[in-house]
């Protein structure tokens, strides 16, 4: 019974298993169908050679080949994938065992090897591999063939989606870095230019700042001017109605000195009545005293003399009045006089009251625009003391931004290696397209 499961065991193995057997040295002894099928060859063909015909030439001259061989004759075994050389000489990857059959005695008696033949999944797990190093190399537009083996249909699939979603969106950070490249180096002309022209700004405003300065202080000369001239058209003013006090003063002499001048015009006026009367009264005495005869000429004489006198008198009286008439017109022309004088003094009093008015508006306008003008000078200071800072800062931003400039194109350098043109499917080289001998390695594969 115990036979009969061992040997429906081995069936099982022999039809599911590529099975080959070799002496101690690796001379091959026998191989199933499955083997033969492998590799391409007939029963015939292989029996009683090496089992170094499977294996790359180069390997076989190698110490771990030949270590490989002395450590199954100790008793040890293998697990691993190979790569072999079938007849036609292609290459093949196999999963398979290599194990060491023991004698009674408990050496090692012959090795057989149980295989899968995996060359198929090994050549669609290397194009993976490509195509993950493809991705790390910058190779966005590579896709792989996606495996008809499931597990690895799997990861084929999620690559090649991997590839696809990377590279478009790999497609946008080009655009943006592209775009953000190109705002940088605006941004950066920007700020040269804003610079520039912030420390003009910076130059012309402190320049403003000094001129409003002494503006501020011709202002305040000015102002303080015009309160002294408000204070001499002050004095001005008090001065010209105290002159027309005294005017109106002259005007009341005048019209005393007329009245004078009329009050003498008419006692002239007696004097001459009465130089007139004496000179009647002597001319009768001289008619009387003619009458008289010898008695009377004395008398004549003297009334002759009297007569002389009242005749003097009354030219006198005459004269008198004729100067009082020309004082009289000429007061009156005075008095006329300065009632005009004084008419216009009043104008004069009244424009210099209008002049003080206007004087007074512009000394407190010069001071208003004095402390304005301090107000506003102390602002452009504020100002340019801002100035200054945003001309600073606005150096620090030309900095930073050259500097986001340079990031911006390394940027785009950087993102520019990597190649996003799709629909490139490429099928990756086979591992023994390669090159190099380091797959055989037993650090790697095994043997």
């Amino acid at each position: 019974m115990e036979l009969a499961e061992k040997r429906s065991f081995m069936e099982v193995i022999d039809r599911t298993q590529a099975v080959i057997e070799f002496k101690t040295d690796g001379t091959i002894l026998k191989a199933n169908d499955n083997f033969l099928s492998a590799l391409g060859y007939d029963l015939d063909e292989i029996v009683g050679h090496h089992h170094s015909m499977f294996v790359d030439p180069e390997y076989v001259k190698t110490e771990s080949y030949a270590a490989f061989w002395k450590d199954l004759a100790a008793g040890e075994f293998f697990t691993d994938q190979f790569p072999r050389v079938t007849k036609s000489g292609d290459e093949i990857w196999i999963q398979a065992t290599y194990a060491p059959v023991l004698a009674a005695d408990g050496t090692v008696d012959y090795v057989i090897k149980l295989a899968t033949d995996v060359t198929q999944r090994r050549k669609d797990t290397e194009d993976i591999a490509n195509g993950l190093a493809a991705m790390a190399s910058g190779d966005l537009a590579h896709h792989v063939q996606v495996s008809s083996i499931e597990d690895l249909s799997v990861l084929g699939s999620s690559l090649n989606q991997a590839m696809k979603q990377l590279s478009q969106a790999m497609d946008t950070v080009k655009s943006v870095s592209v775009a953000v490249s190109s705002t940088a180096h605006e941004i950066n002309g920007s700020t040269s230019d804003l610079s520039n022209r912030t420390e003009t700004q910076a130059a012309t405003l402190e320049q403003t700042a000094a001129a409003l300065e002494e503006l501020t202080a011709t202002v305040r000369s000015a102002a303080e001017g015009a309160k002294l001239v408000e204070d001499i058209v002050a004095n001005a003013t008090a001065a010209a109605k105290g002159s027309n006090l005294v005017v109106q003063d002259a005007i009341v002499a005048m019209d005393q000195i007329q009245g004078s001048s009329d009050k003498i015009s008419r006692i002239i006026s007696v004097i001459d009545d009465i130089s007139f009367q004496t000179n009647l009264l002597a001319l009768n005495a001289g008619v009387e005293a003619a009458r008289a005869g010898d008695a009377g000429r004395g008398f004549a004489v003297v009334a002759s003399e009297v007569r002389a006198l009242a005749q003097r008198s009354t030219e006198a009286a005459g004269e008198i009045k004729q100067l009082i008439s020309e004082s009289s017109t000429h007061v009156s022309q005075g008095v006329d006089l300065v009632g005009k004088a004084g008419v216009e003094l009043n104008a004069i009093i009244e424009n210099v009251g209008n002049i003080s008015g206007h004087v007074s508006n512009i000394a407190r306008g010069a001071q208003e625009q004095s402390i304005t003008l301090e107000e506003i000078n102390t602002g452009v200071s504020q100002l340019d003391a801002v100035t200054q800072q945003n001309a600073a800062m606005v150096e620090e931003t030309t900095a930073a931004s050259q500097i986001l400039a340079n990031d911006a194109a390394n940027l785009a350098q950087q993102v520019d290696k990597f190649n996003t043109q799709a629909g490139n499917v490429v099928k990756m080289p086979s591992a023994a397209a390669s090159g190099g001998t380091h797959r055989y390695d037993r650090v790697a594969f095994g043997t």
